[in-house]
Protein backbone atom coordinates (compact mmCIF):
# COMPACT_ATOMS: atom_id res chain seq x y z
CA UNK A 1 0.00 0.00 0.00
CA UNK A 2 3.04 2.27 0.03
CA UNK A 3 2.25 2.61 -3.67
CA UNK A 4 -0.62 4.98 -2.92
CA UNK A 5 1.40 7.84 -1.35
CA UNK A 6 4.23 7.19 -3.82
CA UNK A 7 1.73 7.34 -6.69
CA UNK A 8 0.25 10.60 -5.40
CA UNK A 9 3.70 12.14 -5.17
CA UNK A 10 4.74 10.80 -8.59
CA UNK A 11 1.50 12.04 -10.15
CA UNK A 12 2.05 15.52 -8.72
CA UNK A 13 5.68 15.47 -9.89
CA UNK A 14 4.51 14.50 -13.39
CA UNK A 15 2.06 17.45 -13.39
CA UNK A 16 4.89 19.80 -12.45
CA UNK A 17 7.37 18.42 -15.03
CA UNK A 18 4.84 18.31 -17.88
CA UNK A 19 3.54 21.80 -17.18
CA UNK A 20 6.95 23.42 -16.76
CA UNK A 21 9.12 21.64 -19.31
CA UNK A 22 6.70 20.35 -21.94
CA UNK A 23 3.78 22.78 -22.01
CA UNK A 24 5.73 25.96 -21.29
CA UNK A 25 9.27 25.34 -22.55
CA UNK A 26 8.52 23.13 -25.57
CA UNK A 27 5.16 24.85 -26.03
CA UNK A 28 6.71 28.31 -26.23
CA UNK A 29 7.10 27.76 -29.99
CA UNK A 30 3.71 28.47 -31.54
CA UNK A 31 4.02 25.74 -34.20
CA UNK A 32 5.03 23.10 -31.61
CA UNK A 33 2.59 20.24 -30.92
CA UNK A 34 2.49 21.57 -27.35
CA UNK A 35 2.07 25.25 -28.38
CA UNK A 36 -1.67 25.05 -27.76
CA UNK A 37 -1.17 25.40 -24.03
CA UNK A 38 0.73 28.63 -23.96
CA UNK A 39 -0.68 30.22 -27.11
CA UNK A 40 -4.34 29.23 -26.78
CA UNK A 41 -5.13 28.15 -23.23
CA UNK A 42 -3.19 30.93 -21.47
CA UNK A 43 -4.48 33.58 -23.87
CA UNK A 44 -8.12 32.55 -23.44
CA UNK A 45 -7.83 32.29 -19.67
CA UNK A 46 -6.34 35.80 -19.38
CA UNK A 47 -9.01 37.22 -21.71
CA UNK A 48 -11.89 35.55 -19.87
CA UNK A 49 -11.00 36.03 -16.19
CA UNK A 50 -9.65 32.47 -15.74
CA UNK A 51 -12.44 30.80 -17.73
CA UNK A 52 -11.47 28.69 -20.76
CA UNK A 53 -14.71 28.51 -22.79
CA UNK A 54 -13.25 25.84 -25.06
CA UNK A 55 -13.74 23.17 -22.38
CA UNK A 56 -17.49 23.58 -22.87
CA UNK A 57 -17.43 24.01 -26.65
CA UNK A 58 -15.20 21.15 -27.78
CA UNK A 59 -15.38 17.37 -27.61
CA UNK A 60 -12.66 16.28 -25.15
CA UNK A 61 -10.90 13.91 -27.59
CA UNK A 62 -10.37 16.13 -30.64
CA UNK A 63 -7.11 17.46 -32.09
CA UNK A 64 -7.26 20.77 -30.22
CA UNK A 65 -6.00 22.10 -26.88
CA UNK A 66 -8.39 20.20 -24.63
CA UNK A 67 -8.16 17.06 -26.78
CA UNK A 68 -4.35 17.06 -26.72
CA UNK A 69 -4.52 17.35 -22.94
CA UNK A 70 -6.89 14.34 -22.81
CA UNK A 71 -4.82 12.27 -25.24
CA UNK A 72 -1.61 12.99 -23.29
CA UNK A 73 -3.29 11.77 -20.08
CA UNK A 74 -4.62 8.66 -21.82
CA UNK A 75 -1.18 7.97 -23.31
CA UNK A 76 0.51 8.33 -19.92
CA UNK A 77 -2.08 6.01 -18.37
CA UNK A 78 -1.46 3.37 -21.04
CA UNK A 79 2.31 3.78 -20.64
CA UNK A 80 2.20 2.91 -16.93
CA UNK A 81 -0.24 -0.01 -17.39
CA UNK A 82 2.56 -2.65 -17.60
CA UNK A 83 3.49 -1.75 -14.02
CA UNK A 84 0.12 -2.93 -12.73
CA UNK A 85 1.08 -6.59 -12.07
CA UNK A 86 4.07 -5.61 -9.93
CA UNK A 87 2.81 -2.32 -8.44
CA UNK A 88 -1.00 -2.33 -8.55
CA UNK A 89 -1.56 0.36 -5.91
CA UNK A 90 1.04 2.66 -7.45
CA UNK A 91 -0.34 2.19 -10.97
CA UNK A 92 -3.97 2.59 -9.91
CA UNK A 93 -3.03 5.75 -8.02
CA UNK A 94 -1.35 7.17 -11.14
CA UNK A 95 -4.56 6.44 -13.09
CA UNK A 96 -6.53 8.21 -10.39
CA UNK A 97 -4.12 11.18 -10.62
CA UNK A 98 -4.65 11.43 -14.39
CA UNK A 99 -8.44 11.41 -14.03
CA UNK A 100 -8.31 13.83 -11.09
CA UNK A 101 -5.99 16.19 -12.98
CA UNK A 102 -8.33 16.41 -15.97
CA UNK A 103 -11.46 16.71 -13.85
CA UNK A 104 -9.92 19.35 -11.58
CA UNK A 105 -8.36 21.38 -14.41
CA UNK A 106 -11.57 21.40 -16.46
CA UNK A 107 -13.71 22.26 -13.44
CA UNK A 108 -11.35 25.09 -12.49
CA UNK A 109 -11.52 26.70 -15.93
CA UNK A 110 -15.29 26.24 -16.11
CA UNK A 111 -15.77 27.79 -12.64
CA UNK A 112 -13.27 30.60 -11.97
CA UNK A 113 -14.75 31.47 -8.57
CA UNK A 114 -14.33 27.86 -7.44
CA UNK A 115 -10.74 27.85 -8.71
CA UNK A 116 -9.90 31.12 -6.94
CA UNK A 117 -11.15 29.58 -3.68
CA UNK A 118 -9.81 26.02 -4.08
CA UNK A 119 -6.81 26.07 -6.45
CA UNK A 120 -5.10 29.30 -5.46
CA UNK A 121 -1.71 28.15 -6.81
CA UNK A 122 -3.18 27.46 -10.26
CA UNK A 123 -5.22 30.65 -10.23
CA UNK A 124 -2.02 32.53 -9.39
CA UNK A 125 -0.23 30.78 -12.28
CA UNK A 126 -2.72 32.17 -14.79
CA UNK A 127 -3.89 35.44 -13.25
CA UNK A 128 -0.81 36.47 -11.28
CA UNK A 129 2.07 38.37 -12.80
CA UNK A 130 4.38 35.37 -13.13
CA UNK A 131 3.21 32.56 -15.47
CA UNK A 132 6.70 31.10 -15.07
CA UNK A 133 5.89 29.68 -11.62
CA UNK A 134 3.19 27.70 -9.80
CA UNK A 135 3.27 24.68 -12.10
CA UNK A 136 1.05 22.30 -10.11
CA UNK A 137 -2.67 21.98 -10.78
CA UNK A 138 -4.32 19.46 -8.43
CA UNK A 139 -2.17 20.11 -5.31
CA UNK A 140 0.78 22.51 -4.83
CA UNK A 141 3.10 19.88 -3.37
CA UNK A 142 5.83 19.84 -6.01
CA UNK A 143 5.83 23.63 -6.25
CA UNK A 144 6.77 23.65 -2.56
CA UNK A 145 9.34 20.89 -2.99
CA UNK A 146 10.95 22.64 -5.99
CA UNK A 147 10.56 26.15 -4.58
CA UNK A 148 8.36 27.34 -7.46
CA UNK A 149 5.28 28.38 -5.47
CA UNK A 150 5.43 32.14 -5.92
CA UNK A 151 2.74 34.39 -4.50
CA UNK A 152 1.45 37.42 -6.37
CA UNK A 153 0.12 40.27 -4.28
CA UNK A 154 -3.65 40.45 -4.63
CA UNK A 155 -4.02 36.82 -5.71
CA UNK A 156 -5.53 34.38 -3.22
CA UNK A 157 -3.27 32.02 -1.29
CA UNK A 158 -3.87 28.61 0.19
CA UNK A 159 -4.06 28.35 3.95
CA UNK A 160 -1.39 25.65 4.11
CA UNK A 161 1.24 24.12 1.83
CA UNK A 162 -0.55 20.80 1.41
CA UNK A 163 -3.37 22.59 -0.36
CA UNK A 164 -5.92 21.24 2.10
CA UNK A 165 -8.92 23.41 2.74
CA UNK A 166 -8.57 22.93 6.51
CA UNK A 167 -5.61 21.43 8.37
CA UNK A 168 -5.78 20.70 12.10
CA UNK A 169 -3.87 23.43 13.97
CA UNK A 170 -1.75 20.89 15.88
CA UNK A 171 -0.63 19.34 12.58
CA UNK A 172 0.09 22.70 10.99
CA UNK A 173 2.26 23.77 13.96
CA UNK A 174 4.20 20.50 13.88
CA UNK A 175 4.67 20.21 10.12
CA UNK A 176 5.00 23.86 9.11
CA UNK A 177 6.03 25.94 12.13
CA UNK A 178 7.49 28.80 10.07
CA UNK A 179 5.22 28.62 7.01
CA UNK A 180 3.33 31.82 7.88
CA UNK A 181 6.58 33.72 8.18
CA UNK A 182 7.81 32.38 4.80
CA UNK A 183 4.60 33.60 3.14
CA UNK A 184 5.04 37.06 4.68
CA UNK A 185 8.66 37.23 3.45
CA UNK A 186 7.68 36.15 -0.10
CA UNK A 187 4.90 38.74 -0.15
CA UNK A 188 7.28 41.50 0.92
CA UNK A 189 9.80 40.44 -1.77
CA UNK A 190 7.18 40.34 -4.53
Amino acid sequence: MIGIPLGLLAGNAAEWVMHKYVLHEMGREQNSFWGFHFHEHHRLVRQNGFKDPMYDERFPLGFHAQGKESWALIGASVAVAPLFPVAPFFTATLWYCAINYYRTHKHAHDNPDWARENLQWHYDHHMGRNPGANWCISKPWFDYIMGTRIYTEGCPRESNPLGWKKMPKWMERRLFPDFGEQVKQQTRAA
